[in-house]
């Protein structure tokens, strides 16, 4: 039986790698055969892989993962079968992409107040044809040979064997010591979103270090689930297994759903392959889809009112 990842990168993340055919072509390779497109703030790449995944024989589920905030906390939410047209989803999207360029300058300017260089060509560099995001800029505050001697800068490459990615992290996230406030969705917002674009929201990784979610006192993800939370993201990378089996018994205490996922990126984290949860489990999928109707037999009974 075929692997099941439901949190896979593709180069329209800013710190993604591949094409959609190059990851369907990975996925052969490491015998995935159901796997969603999730890429930060993006569907770009969602038709492409969908297609080479039609005609390869991969089961490909359009999703996107997008930065959300909840009473002053960030968290990933990823939303799966949602409409890709000129759907609400896609809205909010265009809505962060299209603020990004001014918070690169305004990024700029607070990085030098703190005696830190960018040069939005490096930041470009990493980017490409993506929008900004706290990677690009990690990434070029990193090549700025005029940073090298910054006590920071040399703790960093020092600690970390990616310091890009950890500096970005501690530094440069909402919240953190030089982060510069953007447009980032609160999450009733854009759960409604994902409801309204048919598709099924999911917490991703909460144990993930720099955005950990308390799942001992569970006010903050009770509240996502009044908002409309469909699931959580319980078998992840990093999770240990002291923390899924947490998960999993909020999810079978409040009937939500759990998915699995590695959050592939290719290069940018060289040590996350994809598939390399190695879940089999379909029924997965299969309760994604039966949540997937319901939401949509609500949304349809909720316009005709």
């Amino acid at each position: 039986m075929g692997k099941i990842d439901l949190h896979v990168h593709t180069r329209a993340s800013v710190d993604g790698e591949l094409s959609g055919e190059e990851l369907i072509r990975l996925a052969i390779k490491e015998n995935v055969s159901t796997l969603a497109i999730t890429d930060h703030d993006s569907i770009e790449e969602v038709d492409n892989a969908m297609a080479w995944g039609e005609k390869l024989g991969v089961e490909v589920i359009p999703g996107t993962e997008v930065f959300c905030q909840n009473r002053s906390q960030l968290v990933h939410l990823l939303a799966y079968y949602i409409d890709l047209d000129e759907s609400p989803v896609s809205q909010i999207i265009e809505t962060v992409n299209a603020d990004r360029k001014r918070w690169l300058q305004a990024q700029i300017k607070l990085l030098k107040e703190n005696g830190l260089y960018l040069d939005e060509a490096n930041v470009y560099e990493f980017s490409k044809d993506t929008s900004p995001a706290p990677s690009s800029l990690s990434y070029g505050v990193f090549k700025d040979e005029r940073n090298t001697n910054h006590p920071l800068i040399i703790e960093y490459n020092k600690k970390y064997s990616n310091p890009v990615l950890e500096f970005a992290l501690q530094f440069l996230v909402f919240g953190k010591p030089f982060y510069a406030p953007n447009y980032i969705p609160e999450t009733k917002v854009f759960i409604e979103a994902v409801h309204r674009s048919g598709g099924v929201a999911v917490l991703a990784h909460p144990g993930y270090t720099q955005m950990k979610v308390d799942f001992i006192d569970t006010t903050f993800v009770d509240e996502l689930l009044e908002q409309g939370l469909s699931g959580v993201e319980a078998y992840y990378t990093t999770h240990s297994e002291e923390e899924t089996q947490r998960y999993l018994a909020y999810c079978k205490k409040h009937q939500l759903l759990f998915t699995s996922g590695s959050d592939f990126h290719g290069k940018f984290k060289p040590t996350i392959t994809l598939g390399q949860l190695g879940t089999t489990d379909y029924s997965i999928i299969e309760r994604l889809n039966q949540e997937k109707n319901r939401i949509r037999k609500k949304e349809r009974m909720r316009n005709k009112l």
